[in-house]
């Protein structure tokens, strides 16, 4: 099998990937860099389906996403995924979005834990056999994943119910969908007026089909940073943290 240690897709900004600013949205960038992570996995043999085969899964933990320019309706963009580190029971892949003139507009982060299929225990990444190189010294941000701290205080509350258009292959609600959950929550006058700068999100537990959700959100910085948790609401256990930082148009 041929090694590729920096993979390289090509995409193309649709209709239904933008916003009412013809700006590609967060979700759909989030979504990009899902595909490509999925697509290099596969190529180099531990993909979620040769993964499945021997009862182990990659569960997605941490993301972080800056963006530098925001993708526009009709762009052609290209992005590299590459696989940083592996230490215990967790991996970091990298990505970078470049636009046609190969400048990098979007960076971000990703953490990635390698468990048992069935019971969902963490498994070492060490006893996992990867035809891929790690490119420590090459990050597209240099900082770390870190733990997303409690809310200290909830400015606003939000609900939601889960769909079965919320579901993955696995019947959980897809990690893209949070994003949505998220940031439906904003008024939509203030995203009339602003963007997002970067998004972090650690996922922290699973949602299932018809479960009732409550959306709660701290104002760290006045119309700019907000910090964000969906809890399940019959027993308060968060699924999820976010911090949204924003700027205006």
């Amino acid at each position: 099998m041929e090694k590729i240690n920096i993979w390289e897709e090509a995409f193309k900004v649709r209709s239904y990937h933008m916003d009412v600013k013809a700006r590609a949205t967060i979700t759909s960038i989030a979504g990009y860099l899902q595909e490509v992570a999925g697509n290099h996995a596969h190529f180099m043999g531990f993909g979620y389906k040769q993964m499945k085969e021997s009862g182990l899964l990659w569960l997605l933990t941490r993301v972080k996403i800056a963006v530098h320019q925001y993708p526009m309706w009709g762009d052609e963009i290209k992005i590299d995924t590459w696989v940083v580190n592996a230490e215990k029971f967790f991996s970091r892949r990298d990505f970078e979005i470049r636009d046609k003139a190969g400048k990098v507009i979007v960076s971000a982060i990703s953490g990635w834990m390698l468990v048992n299929a069935r019971e969902k225990r963490p498994q070492l990444v060490e006893t996992l056999s990867r035809n891929v190189d790690l490119l420590k010294d090459k990050m597209s941000l240099n900082e770390e994943l870190v733990k997303i701290d409690n809310l200290q205080k909830v400015d606003s509350t939000a609900f939601y119910k889960v769909k079965y258009s919320d579901l993955d292959v696995v019947n959980h609600v897809n990690n893209i969908q949070y994003y949505n959950i998220v940031l439906d929550t904003i008024p939509g006058q203030f995203q009339m007026a602003n963007h997002i700068k970067s998004f972090e999100i650690n996922y922290m537990a699973e949602s299932l089909f018809e479960d009732e959700l409550e959306v709660a959100s701290e104002i760290l910085i006045d119309d700019e940073k907000f910090l964000h948790e969906i809890r399940r609401k019959s027993n308060q256990k968060p699924l999820c943290r976010a911090i949204s930082n924003w700027e205006k148009d």
